[in-house]
């Protein structure tokens, strides 16, 4: 699979504007997306589950799997989770689950008997934590889009400042001051969010630090896609290396990987390709 880019014009589509809720603290927070059901019904429905820093509907690639689900019969949801934009700067992790609880309800709610989730970036983190603790039995599979190591590229990235960073970010935490904010990163985080991925002692530095067990991916069952470009910008480790990891560790019971020639993290270039390519796998797995 190898893409061009096209530069695109205006775009629109027909779909609605939708608002569910989650589970809060004191509290339900209200998750906003955009869904376009399926032609018929009952269908399966994706789930596209956004990385950090983004939203539900930026990105060439959201707006391919949106053309691209309702063309082969299926429908599809992508929403903002609490990690949207500035949400990632302070983000729990652990609130994936409530907020991909809500997904799963508000599929349901549709008439959507089976799921796939599609994450991206940290949103794979997500889906494959999620999947792990809920074992959740409508969904038919996951898409796994870039599951780089966060824990591993950020490490790479800042190199001998690493550690003093962490340490840093340990202290502010143990006094109460979690909520510092720490410099020179590719997001802007607080001490405490930092600690979620550059703590090997945290849930979400682990989901896909593939230096250690995948301890969370070993736990998911369900069908499996992984994919991953050749060019990926956060790959510490070559992502053909990756994929072999994730093939030798799965426990899914059918596990398939993909490594797309020219493609970077945004699979800029290749996104109608690779949505269209995804949703034919997704059908396959849900029907």
């Amino acid at each position: 699979m190898q893409g061009n880019r096209q530069v695109k014009m205006d775009w629109a589509l027909e779909g609605s504007l939708v608002s569910f809720p989650a589970a809060g603290a004191r509290k339900p927070r209200m998750l906003d997306g955009f869904y376009r059901p399926a032609p018929k019904k009952p269908a399966p429905l994706l789930v596209f589950v956004h990385g950090m820093g983004s939203n539900f509907y930026r990105s060439a690639l959201k707006k391919a799997f949106l053309e691209a689900a309702p063309a082969m019969g299926l429908g599809m949801l992508t929403y903002n989770n609490r990690g949207a934009e500035r949400g990632t700067e302070d983000e729990k992790f652990r609130t994936c689950l409530p907020d991909l609880d809500a997904a799963a309800e508000f599929a349901r709610r549709r008439g959507h008997r089976s799921l796939v989730f599609i994450g991206h970036s940290t949103g794979c983190q997500k889906i494959a934590y999620w999947q792990a603790q809920r074992r959740h039995p409508a969904v038919a599979g996951l898409v796994l889009l870039a599951p780089a190591d966060d824990y591993a590229a950020t490490r790479r990235d800042l190199g001998k400042r690493f550690e003093e960073k962490l340490a840093w970010a340990k202290k502010r935490v143990a006094a109460g001051k979690g909520d510092a904010p720490v410099t020179g990163l590719y997001e802007r985080f607080t001490a405490k969010r930092f600690l979620s991925l550059a703590d090997v002692k945290q849930a979400e530095a682990n989901v896909f630090r593939y230096a250690g067990s995948l301890t969370q991916f070993r736990r998911v069952t369900c069908p499996v896609l992984a994919v991953f470009g050749e060019d990926e910008e956060f790959a510490a480790i070559p992502p053909a290396e990756m994929l072999a990891i994730l093939r030798r560790k799965t426990k899914s019971r059918d596990f398939d990987d993909w490594l797309i020639r020219g493609a970077d993290h945004g699979f800029h270039g290749c996104a109608d390709e690779l949505a269209r390519s995804v949703c034919q796998w997704a059908r396959e797995m849900a029907t």
